[in-house]
């Protein structure tokens, strides 16, 4: 480090303490579960009971005390290489830096930003709308690598719909209020400007937002499409076990079921840990192999970033999506209602295109397949990667972004 220079490090990955808490206590805990397990006493996840009766007659006849102490000794190296996996992520030098897109319009603390400024008047414009969970950059997540800026170099016009941080007007929202007051007045606005039809491309959760929004916009004839990227549906298909208990808990916490202003990232962060708790253990062991000076690590560190970045969210939002989608599964029971209207992907007449990821975790293929039971007519992509790592991957450009330009052209 020179002289005058301060070493930014990064706090993360939030919550810090829980994922170091649980890798510590996954492999030192290894070898005290050994015995338990091949004696048939430890519970094992139903999906995992074949594979567990499978490896118990692979023990047969094995020294036993031998066995243990390699467990052991792996069980060390694994969260040693977990704790230095976290370690390098903090002290990586990568920093996000990318050029200010104009303003197209704000209302209130949602911002939509214009990509696409200089292109020809015939170029196809598309509004992308992100997840409320975590932030819009996502898709414009590195210079040279931003889906946002590909698209404007295939002469389509894409704008980026940014939540931002909740001002003291959206502090009160629910989602209801975030489709009426924010999502579909910039619909309109964006349509009026270009005075013609807007392709509308709605990612994660932001995918169920700009659904109910194309279901009420669909009288005004404005929308040319709609495409939906790993965008849930059944939020009971596919999910682990232990969600409704899960869904549970958290409904139980300070900033839910009290008066709270808002709920802070950290909450959302448990929860997601919650969906998938080896993840992170996981991704930092492999990490701690990684060059640090290597194209790999810096895409590692620039989404790792993202992930613990975010903004809080509303009280009701966080219930909303809590309560309704996760523990009562309104949309995919066609009782999700905005406008008085209940959300029903049938009705919808314009064509679109349904995009699932072969690996996601947090949004279950079952669950995003729900939707293409329901829009049999949109063509359907199954695209290579995780949640994130399908549309911000370093393979995306390649596996993806073509397809969903030629689709919006």
């Amino acid at each position: 480090m020179s002289s005058g220079n301060i070493e930014k490090i990064r706090t993360g990955p939030h919550p810090l303490a829980l994922h170091v808490a649980n890798s510590t206590q996954s492999w030192t805990g290894a070898a005290a579960a050994f015995p338990l397990f091949h004696l048939g006493g430890m519970q094992i996840h139903p999906y995992l009971k074949q594979r567990a009766n499978e490896l118990r007659k692979d023990l047969t006849g094995h020294d036993l005390e031998k066995l243990l102490i390699l467990i052991m000794q792996k069980a060390q190296t694994r969260l040693s290489d977990t704790l230095a996996g976290i370690g390098a992520y903090q002290h990586h030098p990568y920093q996000r830096q990318v050029p200010t897109v104009p303003l197209f319009r704000q209302i209130g603390s949602t911002e939509i930003r214009d990509y696409g400024t200089g292109l020809t008047p015939d170029a196809p414009v598309v509004i992308v709308v992100p997840s409320l969970v975590n932030p819009a950059y996502i898709l414009d997540l590195k210079t040279d690598h931003s889906f946002m800026r590909f698209l404007a170099k295939q002469n389509i016009r894409p704008l980026l719909l940014d939540w931002t941080t909740p001002g003291d007007e959206e502090l009160d929202f629910g989602l209801e209020d975030y489709i009426l007051q924010r999502l579909i007045p910039l619909i309109r606005a964006v349509h009026r400007h270009h005075n013609k039809k807007i392709h509308l491309l709605g990612y994660c959760m932001g995918g169920n937002l700009s659904l109910a929004a194309a279901q009420i916009l669909q009288k005004e004839d404005i929308l040319a499409s709609l495409t939906l990227m790993a965008t849930p549906w059944d939020f009971h298909a596919g999910q682990p076990p232990h969600l409704s208990s899960l869904t549970d808990s958290f409904l139980k916490m300070d900033p839910l079921s009290q008066n709270s202003p808002q709920v802070p990232t950290n909450i959302l962060q448990l929860f997601f840990f919650g969906l998938d708790p080896t993840l992170s253990d996981r991704k930092f062991r492999k990490f701690s192999y990684l060059d640090p000076k290597s194209a790999k690590a810096r895409n590692f560190v620039a989404l790792e970033d993202w992930a613990n970045d975010g903004a809080p969210l509303s009280p009701k939002v966080a219930r909303d999506c809590l309560i309704n989608w996760y523990q009562h599964n309104q949309t995919q029971k066609n009782c999700w209602n905005i406008a008085g209207q209940s959300i029903d992907p049938g009705r919808l007449t314009l064509p679109g295109h349904i995009i699932t990821p072969t690996a996601d975790r947090i949004v279950p293929a079952a669950s995003a397949k729900a939707l293409q039971k329901k829009l049999s007519r949109f063509t359907y992509t199954k695209a290579r990667g995780g949640h994130v790592t399908m549309i911000a991957g370093e393979k995306a450009k390649v596996t993806l972004w073509h397809k969903i330009a030629s689709y919006l052209k």
